[in-house]
């Protein structure tokens, strides 16, 4: 089979936790891409968040943010598809998130907002190199429009429990994915990778079954059933694993490079 596109998740699929992409997976990239191959991320990350990934990489092709709700051409300086979640249903959610175990962050205009400057919350800015705003007087600013979506960080043992009772609030204007085992998001109803990854190959006028997605999360289950080939991380719920097409290999056995070179021989030996 012949492949057109790559598309592939950023956190916990290209990097790690704090950790700079692979070189040796850098240079190859920029290879492919030489060699011809449209490549693309999909990721949850905010554009400021990824930009500097999507550099590193040499990625000229529109991408995927905010798990979908949002596929910016960054070349052109244009949107090719946004969506926000319903006014007031952050201020709807609050007496849930204000009283629960979880550090609340909102997204609004490329813009990061939270209650609070908690540890979890700085170092999540940090991570992303993104500058965090402290919202004054939370009921009134989350009743606004314009919100992409909503990160609730939190213990793996206590984000079901929470997901539990916000659920009621966001059904059925909004959804509720983990992107790690630690982190919950609320997201537009309509939004997913699946989506956004339909939308960039109608831009680009790749064919889906010419797509390979690669992913970890939950929050990749649509993109990896959607593209031509799924393939999940090693380290992915079993979930997620079982529902791919292919699993790729550990870092001992190659990693995504070693299945990068056996999938698209042409662009990667």
């Amino acid at each position: 089979m012949a492949w057109d596109l790559l598309v592939c998740d950023l956190d916990g699929t290209l990097v790690g936790k704090s950790e700079p992409l692979d070189p040796v997976l850098v240079k190859a990239f920029h290879l492919a891409h030489e060699r011809g191959l449209l490549i693309s991320l999909a990721t949850g990350r905010m554009p400021p968040g990824a930009e500097r990934f999507r550099d590193e990489l040499g990625i000229s092709a529109p991408c995927i943010f905010y798990n979908g709700a949002l596929v910016r051409d960054h070349e052109e300086g244009r949107d090719l598809f946004s969506l926000t979640l319903p006014r007031g249903i952050l201020a709807r959610a609050y007496e849930v998130f204000a009283n629960a175990p979880v550090h609340p962050l909102f997204y609004r205009d490329d813009r990061l907002y939270c209650l609070e400057e908690t540890f979890p919350v700085l170092e999540y800015a940090a991570e992303q190199q993104i500058r965090l705003e402290t919202i004054p007087d939370p009921l009134d600013f989350l009743r606004l429009g314009g919100f992409v979506k909503s990160l609730f960080i939190g213990h793996p043992a206590t984000l079901p429990v929470v997901r539990g009772e916000l659920e009621p609030v966001a059904r059925p204007d909004a959804r509720l994915v983990m992107t790690r085992t630690d982190y919950l998001e609320m997201i537009p109803a309509a939004a997913s990778k699946g989506v956004a990854l339909r939308h960039l190959c109608e831009h680009l006028g790749v064919s889906l079954e010419r797509t390979i997605a690669v992913g970890d999360q939950e929050n990749d289950l649509e993109m990896i059933e959607a593209a031509g080939l799924g393939v999940a991380m090693p380290s992915a719920p079993e979930k997620v694993r079982a529902l791919a097409d292919r699993v790729a290999p550990g870092v001992r056995e190659g990693g995504l490079l070693a299945l990068f070179r056996e999938l698209l021989p042409t662009h990667f030996a």
